[in-house]
């Protein structure tokens, strides 16, 4: 049996940028699987450590260099995993270096340009690494026990630069041939239940389970397009079991809440409904996972919906259709369901109080200004919780990275750091970038610049409903919600300070973040006085949820004094001829209402002891009545008390998001990414009978409704 020095020392690493927080916080399960599936069949051969945090992984490398660092390659690291690909080069010249993951061309001569860019890495596994890994294993262990080099011989599922043309000015490209998909994924040992995965328990990152692999749609802008990822394999719910009820005590014991489902389409298959249950039980033992994120399913919507219903409000369901326009969709590869039975989902859900969010991409070949805009108002009045758009990113991997598709589209792309994915390490400053399709033969730059503040518009006013009230008061005079935030982003020069600030700041980082090329970015950051504008959240965040969070933090109030003027001159442009004073006490009551629900929403600082205020209106008999009827037809005789307040469950969170994240704008904006819905944060309300209040209580609370306080014309 080897010894532990004869061992092959094998590296595997899933680095997350880490200098304002943890950008990519979740459990590196990815590399748990491939180091299991080596250990299984290499067994005492090897030594396999796991690293996520890119500081440890130096460390490690300069105390013990390994003979094999192999480090995942997405977009969000791709430099970064260079970067100490090159640190262990220095350090320890004959360290093989191997870099896998999704973000890798297709095409032959675009590999080459990739691996040419990327001179400290050997060797680049394909798509579904483990098994490929272990057939590159078998082929070091093999040179190293004959005393010669690794052969150029190619192996299957990995693709390098041959050694011996490696920097001649033709090198040759060896290329295996991809290994059979494993159809039994139990075949990989679980790094959870075998306990590879216990340092990660650590009270910084999320777990990440897998369900199964492979996408049955084959959407261009997407990697698991390929038709290499058809067919669906499983993990078998035996173990999905056991792994739930091994992470579960963990998460309990370090008190985060959250979940990361790493299926593409989770729900639509029946078996999804025993995990689903599964899920729920766990949340009864640990108190988690009261955040799920994943994927659901494209198509059978209706199983998805029966499927995820006993998680309630801990999972959002996708209704994700890209574009409603017919000619993008041929385009891309997909198709939707019927837009009426997306909104009778929609309706469902909504009945139920569960969550649904829709996602769009700006840039989509085919879209127009208009056809876009026209399916947001399809989307946003077909009653969808939440809804995202997306800027749509030119990946390596998805046919929008290949040079001829983007010529036949006319597709046009700047750079951008990919948000908060930069740091300093090793003495030297790091910058992974994505390219961003900002132009197209149908869409012009002024029009993305436009359909992005629509987007910022549909972020702050809609999505989560904070101002669900408002939306709901004008409902019944015949304003569509898209129709509000269309009035809404039309008169946002006349808005009060802090709306205007917020827009002003967002168009404006939305144009200073592209770049032309990626060497122009990384020189203008690497500079330290630019360098420090990202330290300090100025540049380099995610812009869209960034100013989402100012909105609704820094500038709660005027936007709600926006919002409820808007409402106000709406209602008055349609009361046909009901009196002005009581429209103008009715939204002075949603104001206060409003302001009452969102207080302390995202901010760490805020008092989270209960709010209350009286009501001469049954507001929330109102908002569940059907028909959308009048707010008036809800006056009471007697006012009504109502207490907001946070759930036990809403604490945590909030203590959880806030340790982890911080509490700053860029914090702030993570936070927005990493929960279910923002929905699910805001303070409950109910009635407060018996609930004592002094004198000076009840004055207070009567003001706050006074239509005089309504300041904001």
């Amino acid at each position: 049996m080897p010894t532990s020095r004869d061992r092959l020392r094998v590296y595997l690493c899933d680095l997350t940028h880490d200098s304002i927080l943890l950008v990519s916080d979740t459990i590196p399960v990815n590399i748990g699987f491939i180091g299991a599936y080596a250990r299984k069949v290499h067994a005492n051969a090897i030594d396999v450590s796991l690293f996520k945090y890119p500081r440890t992984a130096i460390e490690a490398i300069r105390a013990a260099p390994p003979d094999v660092i192999a480090l995942s390659n997405y977009s969000w690291n791709s430099r970064l995993s260079e970067h100490l690909a090159g640190i262990a080069k220095r350090i320890h010249p004959a360290t093989l270096t191997v870099q896998g993951g999704p973000n890798f061309p297709e095409r032959g001569d675009l590999q080459l340009e990739f691996l040419k860019s990327r001179p400290n890495t050997d060797v680049f596994v394909e798509l579904e690494g483990e098994v490929a890994f272990a057939e590159l294993i078998a082929e070091v262990l093999a040179a190293r026990d004959s005393g010669r080099p690794l052969s150029e011989r190619p192996i299957p599922g990995c693709v390098r630069i041959a050694p011996s043309t490696r920097g001649s000015p033709e090198p040759t490209l060896l290329k295996g041939e991809r290994p059979e998909r494993l159809r039994d994924l139990d075949e990989i040992p679980s790094p959870y239940l075998d306990g590879s995965l216990d340092d990660f328990f650590d009270g910084r990152l999320a777990p990440f389970i897998e369900t199964n692999r492979g996408c049955p749609f084959e959407c261009t802008f997407c990697h698991t397009g390929n038709r290499y990822f058809n067919k669906i394999n499983t993990f078998s719910i035996d173990r999905i079991r056991s792994e739930i009820h091994r992470i579960g005590p963990h998460m309990k014991a370090t008190g985060i809440r959250h979940l990361y489902l790493a299926d593409t389409n989770f729900g639509m298959y029946a078996r999804d409904k025993e995990i689903c249950d599964e899920l729920r039980r766990a949340q009864d033992l640990y108190g988690w996972p009261l955040h799920m994120y994943a994927t659901t399913g494209k198509n059978n919507k209706e199983r998805v919906i029966e499927i995820t219903r006993s998680l309630g409000q801990s999972l959002t369901v996708h209704m994700s259709v890209q574009s409603m326009d017919s000619t993008v969709l041929a385009n891309i590869k997909r198709s939707n369901i019927r837009l009426e039975d997306y909104r009778a989902i929609n309706r469902t859900l909504a009945a139920r109080g569960q969550f649904t969010r829709g996602e769009v991409i700006i840039g989509l070949p085919g879209e127009t200004r208009e056809s876009f805009t026209r399916g947001m108002s399809q989307l946003l009045n077909g009653d969808v919780s939440v809804l995202t758009s997306y800027t749509l990113i030119l990946l390596h991997g998805t046919e929008f990275k290949d040079p001829d598709y983007q010529k036949r589209f006319g597709i046009v792309g700047k750079y951008r750091l990919v948000p908060l994915n930069f740091g300093e390490y090793d003495g030297e400053r790091i910058f992974d970038v994505e390219e961003a399709g900002i132009e197209n033969d149908h869409m012009s730059f002024d029009d993305y610049l436009w359909l992005r503040g629509l987007s910022l518009m549909v972020e702050v006013l809609h999505n989560s409903r904070p101002f669900l009230e408002f939306f709901r008061y004008v409902r019944a005079f015949g304003v569509a919600p898209f129709d509000l935030i269309l009035r809404l982003y039309e008169s946002k020069d006349g808005a009060p300070a802090g709306v205007r600030e917020v827009f002003e700041g967002f168009m404006r980082e939305t144009r200073d973040e592209l770049w032309d090329s990626e060497e122009a970015l990384v020189a203008h950051y690497r500079r330290a006085e630019n360098f420090q504008h990202l330290l300090t959240g100025e540049a380099g965040g995610n812009v869209i949820n960034k100013y989402k969070a100012a909105a609704l933090v820094v500038a709660l109030e005027d936007w709600i004094d926006f919002v409820g003027a808007t409402c106000r001159d709406l209602a008055l442009e349609r009361s046909d001829g009901r009196d002005a004073t009581e429209i103008e006490r009715e939204v002075a009551t949603l104001r206060a209402f409003t302001l009452q629900k969102l207080d302390g929403l995202l901010d760490a600082r805020a008092d989270t002891s209960p709010r209350e205020m009286l009501s001469g209106y049954d507001v929330l008999g109102w908002l569940a009545a059907k028909g959308g009827e009048p707010l008036s037809e809800h006056l009471r005789d007697a006012p009504i008390r109502y207490c907001f307040e946070y759930s036990i469950d809403q604490i945590a969170v909030r203590e959880d998001m806030f340790r982890r994240y911080g509490t700053g704008l860029n914090g702030i904006s993570k936070i927005v990414t990493r929960v279910s819905s923002i929905e699910s944060l805001i303070r409950h309300v109910r009635p407060a009978d018996g609930w004592p209040a002094s004198t000076d209580d009840r004055g207070r609370l009567e003001a706050s409704v006074n239509t005089s306080a309504y300041s904001y014309k």
